[in-house]
């Protein structure tokens, strides 16, 4: 029982420092000795609320009405991809999602694509991983822009500023924006 108290007593002060003295060979005594506030606060009422005259926490997966799925894949141009979707979202155009949680059928990511006005996929190569992936999950209606369609190509096209605002550019036109 002792034993279980000072487990939970060394978890519990993980957070403040106390829990590398004790298994650098400290006696429990130091343990006992602590602070009865951790340095990192656990999750209880107080904390689960924010703070007064500050907004809520953003959340991950709050539905987007136009989301964007880009390749990602390790080839230049699914880098390439992956930018552009990266700065269509930071314009404020639509919004990046996650295109893994779609093929793996996570439910509230299925949700914001569901949800969605108009999709847009962003492909590296012909293979068309991302509009594989979103036809596969049943979503049919969706814009789409193939980096080999702009003339770029696998091993051939590096990844910079030109080449990344020639794919935004294609996106913003898909989106209307």
């Amino acid at each position: 029982m002792t034993r279980k108290a000072h487990r939970r007593r060394f978890l519990w002060t993980a957070g403040t420092g106390i829990a590398a003295t004790m298994a650098a060979g400290s006696s429990a005594a130091t343990l006992v000795a602590a602070s009865d506030s951790p340095a990192i606060p656990l999750p209880d009422a107080d904390t689960a609320k924010p703070a007064p005259g500050t907004s809520p926490p953003a959340v991950c997966c709050a539905p987007a009405a136009k989301p964007i799925y880009s390749c990602s894949g390790a080839a230049d141009v699914g880098e390439i991809a992956d930018h552009a979707a990266r700065k269509l979202t930071a314009d404020g155009v639509g919004k990046m999602s996650c295109l893994a949680g779609i093929g793996g059928r996570i439910p509230n990511l299925l949700e914001i694509a569901r949800g969605a006005q108009v999709i847009l996929a962003i492909d590296g190569r012909p293979m068309h991983c991302a509009r594989n992936t979103l036809e596969t999950a049943g979503f049919t209606k969706f814009e789409l822009v193939c980096l080999a369609d702009l003339g770029m190509a696998k091993g051939k096209t590096p990844a910079t500023a030109e080449t990344v605002a020639t794919v935004v550019s294609e996106g913003k036109k898909q989106l209307g924006g």
